[in-house]
């Protein structure tokens, strides 16, 4: 219902709290009404119809007329109560049960087809740069899946943003810079994927970002591909235009030909129409971009070893 149809309804409304519908009246209300339909704007979420109807009733408290403001819940879903229970009375849930739990509905699940299709899970660029959040030249780069997280995901404080530019490649690689995260928001591991995912507020929501390569910059020291991918609790993979594995053993198995036998090419990494998503207990899913028998996310790695192992695991 939108303001015009309320309004029509202040004549009935005054009349059931004998009151006069005046012009002053219509104006305050009016007001209300607008100052509720710009905050659910910027919120953007759908509230019933039932409920934007509720949201023009009139109370009169101590002779002052207001119009309950209704609120849009946000952040993520709750957690089950099953969960709440368990950890209440001291239970011991694997980690990765708890976390999948926390996840909202909607993230992001493997494909059910035959043949899946592309699909990309990292942040398109903005403006030449995509988000992204540099911690002492390690660079992680925002996801759009899950859309929110919560405070169980995190592990240990990384920092807190220092540096927030919208030219990142060009921040100093000592301390924290981002061109998504606001300064002085803290940066944070993600528990049980340290050195392949980190967590920060965007925009007010608790957000994950995945180490990628930037600016010629992709392992530090003596760091390898499990170092950046982390994906010893996978349960499944998808490969687009391939095929899924759902088996968790067996996309284990695969995972683990990839890290023992990948050759590290070069630091500069970039995207394709083909991609490797690898779905983790905890319920997130990491990314691999891929062209031919190569995959790309923190630089670009050659295993073919890989690839034959997935055909024959998919006969």
């Amino acid at each position: 219902m939108n303001v015009e149809d309320r309004l029509r309804q202040l004549p009935q409304m005054a009349e059931e709290l004998d009151l006069e519908a005046t012009e002053a009246l219509k104006r305050k209300i009016m007001q209300r009404i607008r100052e509720y339909e710009e905050k659910r704007a910027r919120r953007r979420r759908m509230i019933p119809a039932i409920c934007c109807a509720a949201a023009a009733v009139v109370f009169l408290v101590g002779g002052v007329f207001a119009i309950p403001a209704l609120r849009a819940p946000t952040g993520p879903a709750p957690t089950d109560a099953p969960l709440m229970t368990a950890i209440a009375a001291g239970d011991s849930l694997p980690m990765g049960e708890k976390l999948a739990l926390d996840l909202p509905q909607g993230s992001i699940t493997i494909s059910n087809s035959a043949n899946p299709s592309y699909r990309s899970i990292w942040a398109g660029q903005n403006g030449g740069n995509f988000p992204l959040v540099g911690v002492e030249g390690r660079y992680y780069r925002l996801l759009t899946n899950p859309t929110a997280i919560s405070s169980e995901f995190l592990g240990s404080a990384l920092g807190t943003v220092d540096q927030y530019t919208s030219e990142p490649a060009l921040a100093g690689r000592s301390g924290i810079c981002s061109n998504v995260v606001q300064a002085g928001e803290t940066v944070y591991a993600v528990r049980g994927m340290n050195g392949a995912l980190a967590a920060a507020n965007v925009d007010g929501t608790l957000r994950v970002f995945q180490r990628v390569s930037f600016g010629g910059s992709a392992l530090v020291g003596g760091e390898s591909l499990a170092d950046t991918l982390q994906a010893g609790s996978v349960t499944a993979l998808e490969l687009s235009g391939v095929g899924a594995i759902k088996d968790a053993a067996e996309a284990k198995r695969l995972v683990n030909i990839l890290l023992e036998n990948a050759e590290y090419q070069k630091a500069s990494s970039g995207e394709s129409n083909q991609s490797l998503l690898i779905q983790m207990s905890s319920g997130l899913t990491l990314q691999m971009a891929v062209n031919g028998e190569k995959l790309m996310a923190c630089g670009t790695w050659a295993c073919p070893e890989f690839f034959d192992a997935f055909q024959e695991a998919l006969q």
